[in-house]
């Protein structure tokens, strides 16, 4: 079972020891923390360490087990296929995997970040388990 995964913003707001300069570090997802950070400030260069704030956040991971990453339960839409095992969160992912599997032409974007498709695995992918497939969604529909 896997463990949620926690990672922090690293925030430092503080001023520049040498010429008093107003620094503002933010550095976003960042998996672990640290005493202190060096930071060169902006203005006159200089560099010393500060010690940061922290902003926690928890996700989950993109393990595809089944199981509810916040409460470790076993997923109400799920069925094996082959040696994997497909599931889905809700009604709402089980028609958007129908859409998505069913799709005759699959177009690829150029997005800046990754999107749901992009993270699905290779066998939900692969248009040779298309039928296959949209027979197993349409029993796990009844449910």
């Amino acid at each position: 079972m896997d463990k949620p995964l926690v990672f922090f913003d690293i925030v430092v707001k503080e001023y520049c020891k040498l010429c008093n300069f107003r620094i503002v570090v933010e550095t976003p997802e960042v998996g672990y923390r640290k005493e202190a950070i060096k930071v060169r400030c902006p203005d006159c260069g200089c560099e010393e360490s500060y010690k940061p704030t922290y902003i926690e956040h928890v996700g989950y991971s993109y393990s595809f087990d089944g199981v509810d990453p916040f409460f470790q339960l076993p997923l109400w839409y799920q069925a094996p296929f082959k040696d994997e095992l497909l599931w889905a969160y809700g009604s709402e992912h089980l028609l958007y995997l129908e859409e998505y599997i069913g799709a005759k032409l699959r177009e690829r974007n150029q997005p800046r970040y990754m999107t749901m498709v992009e993270r699905l695995p290779q066998f939900i992918k692969s248009a040779k388990n298309r039928d296959a497939l949209l027979k197993l969604l349409e029993r796990i529909k009844l449910k």
